[in-house]
This record gives structure tokens, sequence and C-alpha cells, in this order.
């Protein structure tokens, strides 16, 4: 079995594969002001909960859009498993060619998703992934990540938004009923979410159009669960996109078969 950790800007992934199958996950906030020491309770936590011990765990691996952050993480992965935790850079093999002018600058988030989606439907896909940035990227199924757009999250443009507006408060987001809404409440969440559905079918659609072709278009992230259902037949949800896409990282490096 192998440990595979996310770590993002709001939150820590924690998911444990076994031949390229989720068994167990969870996630905790990413939080700054923890120490190594914290995280190393919560990796125990995890694996008590699955009724695992750490020598049931072959191996693991971290990809990480936080650098104050990954140290620490690293070092708790370390610590608990007795083992060296791989780290998704630039010094691991991925076999995807990343077409962009600096392509330090791609987060192995995207990286892992890209790969993920390639692997998971070998065809050219349009990977949508909303969490705290909604990103579009393009990957061909002969492994190149061309690229694509980034726009602000869903959740953190309703914090902006009321941050900077006195009268407005912040809200839990889900379905709306309907867009001429009744409350202030209904009204925000009505805006932000059947908004993001536009943005997200109308950049689509332009990306296609540059691109030459149809694409396949998969939705993932913490977010796409309430697109999801607004969305139709052309996209695809895959909330396990980011780690099929690390698991196959992680065996490519390793060269085993868990």
């Amino acid at each position: 079995m192998i440990l595979l950790a996310d770590l993002g800007n709001r939150s820590l992934s924690l998911s444990i594969y076994e031949n390229r199958q989720e068994k167990a996950s969870f996630k905790t906030l990413s939080d700054k002001f923890k120490s190594a020491d914290e995280y190393q309770e919560t990796l125990r936590q995890f694996l008590r909960l699955q009724n695992l011990t750490p020598k049931d765990i072959d191996g693991a691996i971290l990809a990480s859009v936080v650098p104050s952050l990954t140290k620490r993480v690293e070092k708790a992965i370390n610590t608990v498993l007795e083992t060296d935790c791989l780290l998704l850079d630039r010094k691991l093999k991925t076999g995807l060619a990343i077409r962009m002018d600096n392509p330090s600058e791609v987060g192995s988030n995207l990286i892992s998703a890209a790969i993920g989606a390639i692997n998971d439907y070998n065809e050219d896909c349009l990977i949508i992934c909303l969490s705290s940035c909604l990103s579009l990227t393009v990957a061909t199924k002969d492994k190149q990540f061309l690229g694509g757009s980034l726009f602000p999250g869903m959740r953190e443009s309703v914090s902006h938004m009321c941050e900077t507006n006195a009268q407005l408060m912040e809200i839990d987001l889900g379905r709306p009923n309907k867009l001429i809404a009744k409350s202030t409440k209904e009204c925000i969440n009505s805006g932000v979410v059947k908004g993001y559905m536009l943005l997200v079918d109308s950049l689509a659609n332009e990306m296609e159009k540059e691109f030459g072709k149809p694409l396949k278009r998969v939705l993932t992230g913490p977010d796409a669960n309430i697109l999801k259902t607004f969305m139709g037949h052309k996209y695809t949800y895959n909330p396990h996109l980011l780690m099929d896409g690390l698991y196959d990282i992680y065996i490519k490096n390793t060269n085993l078969n868990k």
C-alpha cells in the first residue's frame, strides 16, 4: 500500500492506494501554524482509524503547492513511516512533457491531475479543477501538458466579495434553486455557482476551438461536486484524478506494483 499526500492551500489530503485503487482517504486543514509533530499525530490518527500500522505502508509521495509547509509535512511522513517520502518536483520522472515557457512554474497538483487524466481516459483531456483556484488545463494522450487558464476559486471569490462589501455575508455554496433569488444569501449562491458554471462552459468551448478538436472534459477538485450536476453529459466528474496521477508517478519512480 502507498500513502499519497496532496498539500494544497486549503487542505492536506491523504489517501492510501493499493493496485491503483483508493482504500482510504482523509482530509484536514493545511494549517501553517501546525508543527511537524502535529502533522505526525494527524498521520498516526489516520492510520489508526484504518486499523493500519506504518509497517503496512510500502512507501509515500507528496505533492505540495505550499512551500512554507512542504518540509514539515514531508518530515512528518518520513518520521511516522520511517521511510523516505518522494516529493513531486522536477527531479521525479513523470513522463509528461511540459510545453510551457517556464515548466518549473507548473504546480505539482496540475502535473498529477494531468497524468491521472491521461492514464484514466487515454484521450486528449481538458482538466477542470475547482479548488482555491479554478484551473483549466490541456493534456494530450501522448503525454504533453500544453497549458491552460487560471481563475480565482469559487469560495475565494465569495470571501473577497464579502470582505470588501460590508452588507454581504459568507455563505456555504450549494445548488441554487433559481437565478432570480429572493434573499442576499440566495443571490450570492445563485450568482457564484451559476456564474462559475457558465464561466467553465464558456472557457471550455473556447479552449476546444483553440485546440482544434473536442477534448475529454474532466471535472475534479474539492468544489467540483457543487457544479457536477449542472454541467451535463459533456463533463465527467472524477474526484480521484489527482491521486490517480500521484500514484502513477510513484510507481514510475520506484518500479513497484503495489
